[in-house]
């Protein structure tokens, strides 16, 4: 979902794609406007974070003050079931009538649900859903959907086993769902489509909780496979990078934690000049959300009972089909609302 290169709404693969992992979940998380008076997920503008953001490049990994993404208690009172607010339902209406009236995209290429969790992700401001939903539409067709994400069943299986870069992982410490992505290979062509849905699955998935969907995830990417195996560098470009990574930074998130995990120097260096590309568009208080971590640190900002087992303290295990069952689980529960 969430850069990535075999993953979802972001994957990773090669030092290309990991940099297309970093710019895709921060670029999607568009500016975070502070429009929402009573929306408090981005109430961290006070200067008191430690240097999240490694401008340069050095081989110091920040200190991160896990106490500041505690858990707030901010859980709608819902439970697990998501119910749109007036207010929400009022701004998806806009969206479908302004996507099919203004810009004649056909309602059926746009799931009501994927366009209610793009919207709440928006923050409900209408002009931006619609500019992020047509600009995905318009590189899916170049994926391989020309179809979009129509309406009907979300759950795609044939697309399932493009869910492979994502371990098991629980919640972290607000209660929200997190994508953690195992960087890893890049995207064959003839993988394109079935790329496509498992991140929009992967996307949907982890929004499916009310907390999570108006509190934002906690998006996590662990390059350190790419530290230990030398045939992961010295993969061959497939030429689809660039259109791979345009479609994870369409895809509307609002991460409010990007860790970089097991990142090598020349990998950082890498990713850091993505970062400052991306930093002429996005507010600093994104830019300060994101932190260069050991994998470790990544454990301990979710705790070993939430952290996927094979980094070796984690007590999530599960692989591919578990993952798989999950998604199909969450998606399965997610509400419909009426357009």
């Amino acid at each position: 979902s969430a850069a990535i290169d075999s993953s979802g709404a972001g994957c990773v693969a090669s030092s290309d794609s990991s940099s297309s992992a970093v710019a895709g979940a921060v670029a999607s998380s568009g500016d975070d406007d502070d429009d929402d008076d009573d929306d408090d997920d981005d109430d961290d503008d006070d200067g008191n974070r430690n240097n999240k953001f490694d401008h340069e490049g050095s081989d110091t990994t920040q200190p991160l003050s896990f106490s500041e993404y505690s858990n707030d208690g901010n859980n709608d009172g819902e439970g697990d079931t998501i119910i749109y607010t007036d207010k929400e339902l009022i701004a998806m209406r806009a969206v479908r009538h302004s996507l099919v009236e203004e810009h004649s995209i056909p309602s059926d290429r746009v799931n009501a649900t994927f366009l209610a969790i793009a919207t709440i992700n928006c923050k409900l401001q209408v002009e931006e859903t619609v500019a992020k939903i047509k600009k995905l539409l318009e590189i899916m067709s170049q994926l391989g959907c020309p179809d979009g994400i129509a309406e009907g069943e979300l759950w795609k299986a044939e697309a399932a086993y493009e869910l492979h870069p994502y371990p098991m992982v629980g919640k972290d410490g607000r209660g929200c769902s997190t994508t953690w992505i195992r960087g890893g290979g890049k995207v064959k062509k003839e993988d394109e489509r079935a790329h496509v849905h498992a991140c929009i699955m992967q996307y949907l998935s982890v929004h499916s909780d009310p907390n999570t969907l108006r509190n934002g995830v906690s998006f996590i990417i662990d390059l350190s496979a790419r530290n230990d195996d030398p045939k992961l560098k010295k993969q061959p470009k497939v030429g689809n990078e660039k259109l791979i990574q345009s479609f994870y930074q369409a895809i509307p998130q609002r991460p409010q934690i990007i860790m970089i995990a097991g990142c090598s120097l020349p990998t950082r260096a890498i990713v850091n000049v993505s970062i400052r590309l991306a930093s002429v568009f996005i507010k600093q208080k994104i830019l300060q959300r994101i932190h260069f971590v050991t994998v470790e640190d990544a454990v301990k900002y979710l705790g070993e009972g939430s952290a996927p087992g094979y980094t070796g303290r984690g007590k999530m295990e599960g692989g591919l089909e578990r993952y798989g069952k999950w998604v199909e689980e969450r998606l399965g529960g997610l509400p419909k609302p009426d357009l």
